[in-house]
């Protein structure tokens, strides 16, 4: 499965769903930009997407709620091991009941993974990244600081978090 990312501003954000309507495509807004994610088996439709392989995942995205994206720099030969260990460290994902929809993204032309999770809001987000979960594996994996994964990274992992509006009905 292919999964695509673009921003802009939200005006072109919203004028790209109205435009691919019958595509399965989920806007998001953030602080400064706003990005349209789709996930299809097809090409992009987007003129300038990051592309990624899904390679792990659970749920349905849906246009609502909150976005939380994990971007996690892998260097070239560190990708296999880093691979199996985010699926491990992120599984117990699959019988969160906050957690709508998740994925783990590999880059096709670039360095940096992306771990994306939807929630009803912020406030489940937050419960999740202070849960003995969240700690025992995926923040121990992700710190960039840390000397047993230190290898991983080509530079600082980071996160961006977003908003799914509702449409207007």
């Amino acid at each position: 499965m292919n999964f695509y990312l673009t921003s802009g501003t939200p005006e072109f954000m919203e004028r790209l769903l109205t435009k691919y309507a019958k595509e399965k495509m989920i806007l998001l807004h953030g602080q400064g930009n706003s990005v349209v994610m789709h996930e299809s088996e097809k090409k992009s439709v987007f003129a300038t997407p990051r592309r990624f392989e899904v390679i792990d995942g659970a749920g349905h995205f849906e246009q609502r709620g909150f976005v939380a994206m994990q971007n996690v720099p892998v260097m070239e030969e560190s990708r296999p091991l880093f691979e199996e260990r985010i699926i491990t460290a992120i599984a117990h994902l699959k019988q969160d009941t906050s957690c709508i929809a998740y994925r783990v993204l590999r880059p096709v032309k670039a360095e940096t993974y992306v771990v994306v999770t939807q929630w009803a809001g912020p406030a489940s987000f937050e419960v999740w990244t202070k849960s003995n979960a969240f700690h025992a594996e995926l923040a121990q994996l992700l710190d960039s600081s840390s000397s047993p994964t230190q290898t991983f990274f080509t530079s600082k992992t980071y996160t961006t978090t977003f908003t799914a509006p509702q449409p207007e009905q």
